[in-house]
């Protein structure tokens, strides 16, 4: 058979794939051309060639493969050139070439393809006479390419261009063609685009109308018809949105179902139709507030974007699509895993989106508002930020007539408002205010978006009314939000928003005015609100509040049992909803305590513990592991006396066992979860191995992660080169970080949900706890600081508890204390561990003051104590019992352990020291992992010295070389390895304290209040932090003498959180630390090192120490002793500074 015949079987087997779609139709037909070409000379193929770029074309729409495309432009390019210009054939074949441009712009969106398809077109239409039927499908073409290049650019005149040459294709066609529903398809979806640049209601109901004539005009069969019916779909959606029928909206979803599953997997289309169904549920689901929806949506989202390739120019509107619904997922269950991907994804889009195309202002809109929405849940300012840049940039690239504008301006008065709030900066709320009011005042009341805008203006007024007290503002807000109110329909989701801001803007009414009528109609608003948001919806323990609250004020309005249980019972609710903001709810909950504690009449003691029951439960979401340490630590201070005030209502009411587990609970949060992240699971790795192996895998990733004190945000090149650009980098520390807690916490909750691992992880109950004092050789007592009453909590080794009132101790007296006490040794000149010269300390009137203090200590905090434990009793040094002490607030921060009577002439008064040898310890946890750690003590261990005289770059301390030359003398029959000067480098160091059970640092101390793990010993070469040495320390590594200066100094901001080197230590592994809680003189250390290790060597030469304990607090006890008479007994700020921690 020759070329002629080849060729003609080509078309037939092309004309049959046309007809039914199969695809091997298609692939014969390609083959069979091509053989047809190869039989024939070049010079006579140009048809051929022509015929076969068809076919490619045509291969490459329905398998998306990018090769097909090429090769279609190379061989029709090919047969152009062989056509001349007078010949019947050249019209068509410059047509065909346009179309298989305008498909490849549409896959890689270069904007010189649909230049070129534009020029195509034009010659071919000037080639033909006016009535040939060929014009007819040129000017259709022309007006798809001006379409597509309106979708890129956004010109209004590409826009108008599509509309008249596809007008005027319509009328030149002849009545009844088959081309004329495509054709009118096309039409009407140009019609849509100018209703969604303009707002012209007239151009979409043209639209609505045109697509269904397409349809009734289509046969059964046509495969074309799938893509009608979606495109009416989009048209009904953009009808719903404008006109809130949900009938529109029902009628859009039968459409595009029908036209999903009318395409098969490999139709390329399907992506669109996917696409446009998910946007559809979308909807649906935001006005029905049906789960199944939004399930269904995100799936058909993600299916789109997995059916586009990565290299399509409608990636980016995939991924845009899909990160607003998981975003909507967020916002509905709460989930951050859900936001995290929502806005990676929308980020992703920005930086696959052309810098000139027009929908990158609504991306960035998009973007800024799932950044606000992370900066609602976390509190970082940066996200805020962040989202008002990118809102900002969205504003100015929309123009004035763009219908998307309000919405633009609104969101980014919003995010203004945000800022506001948090830096109350008053330019920002009267920015938010006119571009909120512009926004209300450019749309119409019929708009659905009316009343978002409406509400949110009267959000802006209130706040400026609740900041500059103009009343004309609370009054036009509540106008405003009550027409929101009525604007939205009932079954609206939003309206709930709506009703509760009314509700606020009510209650503020009410608080200015003082009438009853303004409250008891905001109740009716929060009511309702309340009524119409589901159970587990994020923002239901928000409106239980502002309920409760409001029932509050109408029970001090008329107090009765009745509306005092009501503001009990929705205040609890708020607390216990499964999702939400946890501030919301944990405000829900310290409202709940304070109301039921200033009634007690009214309520129960079992009720009020409930409440701070809640609080306790909740606070560990605040102080989340996704934050940054320094986050942690400012979310810690914000905290204040919360877990005091719940401890001190569980002594009033005896509740002491709960009492203990709320003090452990609420102390050193951020130590607690850096050791989490550092156990060995070893019972999880027997019963779950493959949970525990993914849960270490992720705990070893968040030590580093979690050990930065701050995330740096990325800066990349591109974002001095183009400022629009800023948006799409991450902050990949944080980012990571973030990622890490939520696959963590994921984990977490599925090994609790794991039979016998409900508690994994979770604050230890008191059995557990009592652990850590089993055997011990004395109490453990808490001292709980708070302004309704300070008391010691008192733990004895046999795990029973007793409480111990402070009546002489308030609030106020510990922060007088610890006020005078820093001030004095501010004056003493007390900073760095250096040699002392006379002009250096002020000693007059010092010890006096110092003195002053310690007798308070004595008579309001410790004398107590000792009394009721029956601890007063004369005896030998060596047989004084032992007590350990767990303060709280102000007095974290002074020395209990030096308490005592100095300033009588009379005959010696009581010193806490001729009672009790004295030990401190973070919390019950920290001491319980000491002991279980210390119970196999050798009793010469090896000891590593460090020693430090001159630091490069800091003061020197000469007085080193004295305590290293007692320290060889006391240690001559101990094993010791000395590290001095420059061979006390971080690495070598690093490496010997693996092989000492005893270290000895002789040095700078460097503490970081922001970050503990960052604190560190000043070595030769470099800082040696507390983070370098978790997991590199000994594995015996039992004591640590830090010779240093403030090592047990903590943050007053953060008192509880022992945020200091000597927790450090005991963290890091060892069980017993010798600190300074203030910085000791260069000449009184070597003294009291020398007396310490020799009385430690006695001690631990004798055998009297037990299993689980160390001698170092006997050591240093006698040390202590050995200085003050060294020193004198009034030189206080000289021998009080050493303490001892741990075992």
């Amino acid at each position: 058979m020759g070329a002629k015949e080849t060729a003609k079987q080509a078309r037939v087997l092309y004309a049959a794939y046309q007809e039914s779609q199969d695809v091997e139709e298609l692939e014969q037909a390609i083959l069979t051309m091509r053989d047809a070409i190869a039989l024939a000379p070049d010079s006579t193929n140009r048809t051929r060639l022509g015929d076969l770029g068809c076919m490619l074309a045509a291969r490459f729409l329905r398998l998306g493969n990018l090769d097909d495309i090429e090769e279609a432009i190379s061989v029709q390019q090919l047969a152009l050139e062989r056509i001349p210009d007078d010949h019947d054939a050249k019209p068509r074949r410059l047509n065909d070439l346009a179309m298989s441009l305008g498909f490849r712009f549409e896959r890689l969106g270069s904007l010189n393809d649909i230049a070129e398809a534009m020029t195509l077109i034009r010659r071919a239409i000037e080639l033909l006479p006016d009535k040939h039927p060929d014009n007819t499908f040129a000017l259709n073409n022309l007006g798809n390419a001006h379409r597509s290049r309106f979708m890129r650019l956004g010109e209004l005149d590409d826009l108008d261009g599509a509309l008249s040459a596809q007008r005027l294709a319509l009328e030149l066609l002849p009545v009844d063609h088959p081309d004329e529903p495509p054709m009118l398809s096309n039409l009407a979806t140009s019609l849509q685009m100018r209703f969604e640049r303009l707002g012209d209601d007239a151009d979409l109901e043209n639209a609505i109308s045109t697509q269904r004539r397409a349809l009734e005009l289509a046969a059964d069969d046509d495969p074309r018809t799938s893509s009608w019916l979606n495109n009416l779909g989009d048209s009904l959606q953009s009808r719903y949105e404008r006109l809130g029928e949900l009938v529109d909206l029902e009628s859009a979803i039968q459409a595009q179902q029908q036209a999903v599953d009318m395409a098969s997997d490999i139709d390329p289309d399907k992506r669109i139709w996917l696409d446009s169904f998910g946007t559809a549920l979308q909807l649906r689901f935001e006005r029905l507030d049906d789960l199944q929806d939004l399930e269904n949506a995100i799936q058909a989202h993600r299916r789109a974007v997995e059916f586009t390739t990565d290299d399509h120019a409608s990636k980016p509107l995939r991924l845009s699509n899909l990160g607003s619904v998981l975003q909507i997922r967020f916002a509905r269950h709460g989930d951050l895993d859900d936001l995290e991907k929502a806005i990676s994804t929308k980020r992703l889009a920005i930086e696959l989106t052309p810098d000139d195309h027009p929908v990158r202002a609504e991306r960035f809109n998009s973007l800024g508002t799932s950044l606000q929405a992370r900066f609602e849940r976390l509190g970082e300012l940066d996200d805020l930020e962040a989202a008002i840049e990118a809102k900002q940039l969205s504003v100015q690239l929309t123009p004035d007539h763009d219908i998307h504008k309000p919405l633009h301006l609104t969101s980014l008065a919003m995010s203004l408002h945000a800022r506001f709030e948090r830096l109350h900066r008053l330019n920002d709320l009267e920015s938010a205010i006119s571009n909120v009011q512009l926004a209300v005042e450019t749309t119409s009341d019929s708009h659905p978006a009316q009343a978002l805008q409406l509400n949110n203006l009267g959000c802006c007024l209130q706040t400026r009314f609740e900041h500059l007290a103009e009343i004309a503002d609370l009054e036009r807000a509540i106008e405003t939000h009550r027409l929101a109110v009525q604007l939205a329909p009932d079954d609206d989701p939003d309206k709930a928003i709506w009703l509760s801001n009314l509700g606020n803007a009510l209650h503020d009414l009410f608080e200015q005015l003082r009438e009853v009528k303004h409250l008891e109609n905001a109740l009716s608003a929060y009511r309702l609100a309340v009524k119409l948001t589901p159970d587990g919806h994020p923002d239901k323990p928000l409106r239980l509040l502002n309920l409760a609250v409001s029932l509050q004020d109408i029970f001090l309005q008329t107090p009765n049992l009745s509306h005092f249980e009501a503001a009990i019972e929705h205040f609890m609710a708020a607390t216990t909803q499964s999702l939400g903001n946890p501030a919301i709810r944990l405000d829900a909950a310290m409202h709940c305590a304070k109301f039921a504690s200033q009634y007690p009449d009214f309520t129960s003691p079992q009720a009020l513990l409930f409440a701070h029951s809640q609080i306790m439960a909740i606070l560990p979401e605040l102080v989340w592991l996704g934050h940054s340490i320094s986050r942690r630590y400012e979310e810690t201070a914000k905290l204040g006396d919360t877990v005091n005030a719940a401890v001190a209502a569980a002594i009033r009411h005896r509740a002491l066992p709960q009492a203990v587990e709320w003090l452990e609970a609420g102390r050193s949060f951020v130590w607690s979860q850096i050791l989490s992240l550092r156990l060995p699971y070893d019972d999880l790795k027997e019963q779950y191995p493959h949970l525990a192996e993914t849960l270490q895998g992720v705990s070893k990733e968040l030590r580093y992660s979690g050990n930065l004190s701050h995330f740096t945000p990325s800066r990349n090149n591109a974002l001095t080169a183009d400022p629009r650009r800023r948006f799409t980098f991450t902050n990949d520390a944080a980012d990571r970080h973030r990622q890490l807690v939520i696959q963590y916490d994921r984990t977490l909750a599925e090994i609790r949900s794991r039979s016998g691992f409900e508690d994994f992880l979770r604050p230890p109950k008191l059995a557990s706890l009592l652990l850590a004092i089993k055997h011990s050789d004395g109490p453990v007592v808490f001292i709980n600081v708070h302004p309704a009453s300070c008391d010691a909590l008192v733990v004895m080794p046999d795990g029973s508890t007793a409480s111990i009132a402070l009546p002489g101790l308030t609030e106020k007296r510990s922060r007088q204390l610890r006020s005078l006490w820093m001030q004095n040794l501010g004056w003493c000149n007390v900073r760095l561990r250096a040699p002392v010269t006379p002009d250096m300390i002020n000693l007059k009137g010092s010890a006096n003051m110092f003195g002053r203090v310690l007798t308070r200590l004595w008579m309001w905090v410790v004398q107590p104590i000792l009394q009721r434990l029956k601890m007063m009793n004369d005896a030998a040094v060596d047989n004084l019992p032992h007590i350990t002490w767990c303060p709280t607030g102000p007095l974290t921060q002074l020395p209990l352990h030096a308490a005592g009577v100095y300033d009588s002439l009379q005959e010696r008064q009581p010193r806490v020291y001729d009672f009790v040898v004295s030990s401190y310890i973070p919390s019950l946890s920290a001491l319980l992992r000491c002991r279980q750690a210390s119970r196999n003590q050798t009793s010469q261990p090896n000891v590593l010295v460090i020693a430090q005289p001159a630091t490069p770059g800091l003061t020197r301390l000469p007085g080193t070389r004295d305590e290293c030359a007692r320290l060889r003398t006391v240690l001559q029959h101990t094993a010791s390895t000395l590290l001095e000067h420059e061979q006390a480098v971080v690495a070598r160091t690093q490496a010997a304290m693996r092989e000492h059970p005893w270290v000895h640092l002789a040095c700078h101390g460097m503490q970081d209040t922001k970050d503990p793990t960052q604190s560190a010993f000043a070595l030769y070469d470099g800082r040696l932090t507390l983070s370098a040495l978790m997991g590199t320390t000994a594995e015996n590594a039992e004591l640590a003498f830090l010779s240093a200066c403030q090592t047990a100094v903590g943050d007053e901001k953060v008192p509880e959180e022992a945020v200091h080197l000597a927790a450090g230590m005991l963290a890091v592994g060892f069980k017993g630390v010798v600190a300074t809680m203030w910085s000791i003189g260069d000449a009184e250390a070597p003294v009291v090192v020398e007396a310490y290790y020799r009385k430690l060597l006695e001690l631990r030469g004798s055998d009297s120490i037990q299993s689980g304990h160390t001698g170092a607090a006997y050591a240093l006890h006698e040390a202590s002793k050995v200085l003050r008479d060294h020193v004198g007994e009034q030189n206080f700020v000289k021998w009080a500074p050493f303490v001892h921690f741990g075992v």
